[in-house]
C-alpha cells in the first residue's frame, strides 16, 4: 500500500523537470547561433582587403627615406664642421700668443748668446797674453756669461694639447705641417741647449779652483764687488787648459744660436700663417 502512494509522486516530479530542461535546450540554441554570429564577424575583422601598392610607391618611398637619412647625415656633417671650425680659431688664437712668447724669448736668447760669443772673444784675448798683464775685473767679467746658463723654454702648452687631444685634424694640412716643423725643430733645440749646459760645468768645474765665486756673483747681479778678484792661474798648462774649454763654449754658443735662428723662423712662418688662416689681430 505503501509503494503505490509514491509512483504519482515520482511521475509528477518527472512531469515537472519536463519543462525546464526544454528551457534549457532552447537556451543552448541561441547561445549557439550567437557564437557561430560572433566567430562569423570575428572572421570578418581578420580577413581586411588590403590595397596592393604599386612598384612607383615602393620606389617613392624609398627614396624619401634615403633622402630623410642622407638630409640627417649632412645635416649632422655640417654641425660637426662648424664645431670644428669654431675651436679651431680659439686654439689658433691660443697657439698665436704662445708663438708671440716664443719669438720674444728666442730674440732674447739669440742677443745673450752674441754676449756670449763677444765675452769668449775677450777671454781669449786675455788668455793669449803674458799673465802679468792681465786685467783681473776685465776677466771676471767676461768669465760671467760663459758661467749662465739660459736654455729656450718654450711655451708649448696648446702644442701638447693639440697633440694629445687629436685636434690637430681642425686644422689644414699645410698649417699642420708647419706646427709639426717647430715641434720637430724644438727638439733640436734642445738638445744643443743641453749640451752647451755640460760645457758650462765643464769650465765651472775649473774656475771653481782659480777665481772666487764670491766676486762672480757680485758681478753677475750688479752689486759692489766686495770680495777680491783673484786669478789662481801660475803655469801655461792651465793657462791652455781655459783657452780649450773657452773655444769649445763659443763653439757651443755658435750652435745653439743656429738652432734658435731655425725654431725663430719657423716660429714667425706660422705665426703668418694663423694670421691668414684665421684672420688674427695682434693686441
Amino acid at each position: 500500500m505503501r509503494e503505490g502512494k509514491k509512483k504519482p509522486e515520482v511521475r509528477q516530479k518527472a512531469e515537472s523537470a519536463k519543462p525546464k530542461a526544454k528551457e534549457q535546450s532552447e537556451f543552448d540554441t541561441t547561445q549557439s547561433e550567437v557564437n557561430k554570429s560572433e566567430i562569423t564577424n570575428m572572421e570578418v575583422h581578420h580577413h581586411p582587403e588590403v590595397e596592393k601598392k604599386g612598384f612607383k610607391e615602393y620606389v617613392l618611398e624609398g627614396l624619401m627615406i634615403f633622402l630623410a637619412v642622407m638630409m640627417g647625415f649632412m645635416a649632422e656633417n655640417i654641425r660637426e664642421h662648424i664645431t670644428e671650425h669654431k675651436n679651431a680659431g680659439i686654439l689658433a688664437a691660443s697657439l698665436l700668443e704662445d708663438m708671440k712668447k716664443d719669438t720674444a724669448s728666442l730674440h732674447s736668447l739669440l742677443a745673450f748668446n752674441n754676449k756670449k760669443v763677444n765675452a769668449s772673444d775677450t777671454l781669449l784675448g786675455i788668455l793669449h797674453t803674458p799673465r802679468n798683464s792681465w786685467n783681473n775685473r776685465k776677466f771676471y767679467v767676461a768669465m760671467v756669461p760663459l758661467l749662465t746658463s739660459l736654455p729656450f723654454r718654450s711655451t708649448d702648452g696648446t702644442y701638447t694639447q693639440m697633440k694629445t687631444s687629436g685636434t690637430l685634424r681642425y686644422f689644414n694640412q699645410s698649417l699642420v705641417n708647419i706646427i709639426n716643423a717647430y715641434g720637430v725643430q724644438l727638439n733640436k733645440t734642445a738638445y744643443r741647449d743641453e749640451v752647451s749646459d755640460k760645457g758650462i760645468w765643464i769650465i765651472a768645474n775649473l774656475n771653481f779652483d782659480i777665481i772666487n765665486l764670491e766676486a762672480m756673483g757680485d758681478l753677475r747681479f750688479n752689486q759692489l764687488v766686495k770680495h777680491e778678484m783673484y786669478i789662481r792661474i801660475n803655469d801655461q798648462q792651465m793657462i791652455d787648459k781655459l783657452i780649450n774649454l773657452v773655444a769649445m763654449n763659443k763653439n757651443f754658443g755658435f750652435r745653439t744660436s743656429q738652432e734658435y735662428e731655425v725654431q725663430l723662423k719657423i716660429a714667425l712662418k706660422l705665426i703668418e700663417a694663423l694670421h691668414k688662416e684665421y684672420h688674427l689681430d695682434d693686441e
